[in-house]
């Protein structure tokens, strides 16, 4: 099912975690703009929305925008152009030449539950999963999958905020 443009709060599922259990950790841009997208526990006052938006004229491909409350500019995921790996980043300022902005999502075998990739290339591809450096908060990033049967490519769900 193609993903519809809106409000979202995006969690990350673990290897083998169902998609129903409660809780988890969820994309976050509570660490500022032009730094790594976070995670961070879901609570009763988060306000950890983004807005997804389909690209024009492109089947399964996003922008994923922060979505903000007062008036301040808001950022969105960007990873650097022709450089595998890495953070996945906050940008403010688009510099279309460092950055690339668009996102392929699509659904992964349980409905509500989606894969974010980056870049495809012979024998990879990129995907959206989270690292958990230890004692710091958790960064998005980007993780090379090797293109083989039955790898397990990191999943996400999208949930109508």
């Amino acid at each position: 099912m193609t993903l519809k443009d809106g409000l979202y709060t995006i969690r990350h599922l673990a290897e083998g975690e169902p998609p129903v259990v409660p809780g988890g950790m969820y994309a976050s841009s509570k660490d500022g703009k032009d730094k790594p997208v976070t995670a961070e526990p879901l609570g009763p006052d988060s306000k950890i929305r983004w807005f997804v938006a389909r690209v024009a004229s492109k089947e399964n491909e996003y922008t994923i925008t922060e979505f903000r409350d007062d008036e301040s500019i808001p950022g969105q995921w960007a990873r650097h152009t022709n450089k595998s790996g890495g953070p996945v980043l906050l940008i403010v300022r688009p510099n279309v030449e460092m950055f690339t902005f668009e996102w392929g999502i699509q659904e992964a075998e349980e409905p509500g539950v989606y894969n974010i990739r980056g870049d495809s290339r012979i024998g990879a591809t990129d995907w959206a999963d989270l690292r958990d450096p230890g004692g710091v908060k958790p960064e998005v990033l980007l993780k090379s999958v090797p293109v083989v049967p039955d790898a397990y490519i990191p999943r996400w769900v999208f949930e109508k905020a």
